[in-house]
């Protein structure tokens, strides 16, 4: 007598292993689980030794009919390796990483771009904040994969091209910064009493700058004055008091920046497409009692009048002799 009770999922494919071009990562905490999304929607699992980098694929996770364009962490909690997945088409799943089980689904009608998953104040865990295709900033909980609320706009809505969510020092409250495709910086801050059935939630600020597709946004850790936003072809440093230009770097010939990130209050990590990575000492005066003023400041300084912190170090990957 069969039984139906029991699934067991048999993934094979022909005398060609999938070709797994990977258009999303995810590094764990503990930087030993590596998750790679595919453009044919597949997930790989990498086991990842710390001390050498070496990496084993331990497991492909199939779910996905279309890109995955993103990979998001569903949980702080040391015992919860939950890992959330959102691909072109709309669909989202929530992985569980340690046996490779999808435990929720969705399908949604929009499609993300981006999801930063982060934990709020009044919140026991993480809520993940998704961009994408749609002038909305949607908060989701990652284990029903149910929107909770959303962030709207009222002047210039437009789609959200990268976000940033953080606690501002000696403050309870949550600040999201935002920028849309066509450079709107907007500002909304979340009280945490904020539920699907509020009344519209808009930003609180909202500031036109020269920054178009900008692909990611991120503000210093230690002195969160200082924004960094990154676009393919330059990479910019902001006053976040009021957004005005503090440096401005230009990709290098033939290269398209893809992100970046702050290592120090003065020090930033940026990669290219070409695989490289670039580090760069930001100019020392714009962090000796704060970032400088501009008295009636352009909305954009020509480019003439930017700072051009040269890169100090390039890592790279090893030689193939080394």
């Amino acid at each position: 007598m069969v039984s139906n009770s029991l699934v067991v999922p048999v993934v094979l494919w022909g005398p060609y292993q999938p070709t797994h071009c990977v258009s999303s990562v995810f590094l764990s905490k503990d930087q030993k689980t590596l998750a790679t999304g595919c453009y044919d929607g597949q997930i790989c699992l990498w086991k990842v030794d710390p001390d050498t980098l070496k990496m084993t694929p331990r497991c492909l996770l199939v779910g996905h009919t279309a890109p995955v364009l993103c990979l998001a962490p569903a949980s702080i909690i040391q015992d919860n390796n939950f890992l959330v997945s959102s691909s072109e088409s709309g669909e989202m799943c929530t992985w569980d990483l340690v046996d490779g089980k999808c435990k929720e689904s969705a399908k949604l009608s929009q499609v993300h771009t981006s999801i930063q998953g982060y934990h709020m104040s009044n919140c026991d865990d993480i809520r993940l904040f998704c961009v994408g295709y749609y002038a909305e900033i949607m908060v989701m909980d990652p284990f029903s994969l149910e929107v909770i609320f959303s962030l709207s706009s009222k002047v210039k809505p437009d789609w959200i091209s990268a976000i940033h969510v953080l606690r501002p020092s000696k403050r309870k409250d949550d600040v999201v910064l935002a920028i849309t495709t066509t450079g709107t910086v907007k500002v909304w801050t979340l009280i945490g009493n904020e539920n699907k059935y509020s009344e519209p939630i808009y930003e609180n600020e909202s500031k036109q700058i020269r920054c178009l597709n900008a692909i990611s946004l991120n503000c210093c850790s230690q002195n969160q004055r200082t924004v960094l936003i990154v676009c393919a072809k330059y990479w910019q440093i902001y006053d976040a008091g009021d957004f005005t230009v503090l440096c401005s770097v230009i990709s290098p010939s033939g290269e398209r920046w893809l992100g970046g990130d702050f290592l120090a209050n003065d020090r930033v990590i940026l990669w290219s497409d070409e695989g490289k990575g670039y580090l760069y000492r930001l100019p020392a005066k714009h962090w000796d009692g704060g970032p400088p003023r501009y008295q009636n400041a352009p909305m954009a300084p020509p480019a003439s009048e930017y700072e051009r912190p040269p890169p100090y170090y390039f890592p790279g990957a090893p030689s193939e002799q080394e």
